[in-house]
């Protein structure tokens, strides 16, 4: 009996021990693409207006969130959070650009209760409907409502409305990445398009202190945005 005990319990440890080594391939596939780090992340940060400093733990995090989301399959993003060390405004920022670089599937964050939630019908169709115009294109508003069946000049005022209306109920439900609605003019701005612009007058400087990364003009100087210290641009003679 004492021998079926033993055998069994070996079983169960080798079982444990092979699901802990699929789960650890699991825990590091996010970092593994090449396209998750965090010089692009603060980039991504700071296009929503944070400035974000260096953080050793940043693969670390990024990883846990990744497991507890697809791994663990958890919705909470309070534990989310908790599991990965990370405040609940940073863990939704980076479940934000996990799903700008297509790490995660589309899903709703729901902010009033703190869930991640699966994206609905309804919102899927409005996905799959402008994902086009906005991902593959960069369209302005403007240039959305122009395409739509039907669309005239004299309802275009109207398809305008309502492709804001649109994007502004999957921009808030965060289904939408990589670009900001402005509700007053009923503008977008793509975070690859302004990267782009600014690329021609500015240049990104880490910042000595804490890591943050700032824009400045070339051969200019700043005051970091998160911690103060002056950011020089210094022009080689």
């Amino acid at each position: 009996m004492e021998v079926i005990i033993i055998g069994l319990l070996l079983i169960v440890v080798i079982i444990s021990v092979l699901n802990s080594i699929k789960n650890k391939k699991e825990y590091t596939k996010v970092t593994k693409t090449g396209t998750v780090n965090q010089d692009s992340f603060q980039r991504y940060a700071k296009f929503y207006e944070h400035a974000i400093p260096a953080d050793i733990l940043f693969e670390e995090k990024m990883n846990k969130i990744y497991q507890a989301i697809m791994i663990d399959k958890k919705k909470d993003i309070k534990q989310i959070a908790a599991k990965a060390g990370c405040s609940y405004d940073e863990c939704i920022l980076k479940i934000r650009y996990l799903k700008n670089k297509r790490q995660i599937g589309d899903m709703h964050i729901d902010h009033i209760n703190g869930k991640l939630l699966p994206c609905s019908e309804e919102d899927n169709a409005l996905l799959e409907k402008y994902k086009p115009f906005l991902y593959n294109n960069h369209l302005t508003i403007s240039e959305m409502a122009s395409r739509m069946p039907g669309a005239t000049l004299s309802n275009l005022e109207k398809q305008k409305e309502q492709v804001f209306n649109d994007l502004k109920n999957l921009y808030d439900k965060d289904l939408i990445n990589g670009i900001k609605l402005n509700e007053v003019d009923k503008e977008i701005l793509y975070y690859t398009v302004e990267k782009r612009k600014k690329e021609k007058d500015y240049i990104s400087i880490r910042c000595k202190n804490c890591g943050a990364i700032n824009d400045v003009n070339r051969g200019s100087k700043v005051r970091c945005e998160y911690c103060g210290t002056i950011i020089e641009d210094i022009i080689a003679e």
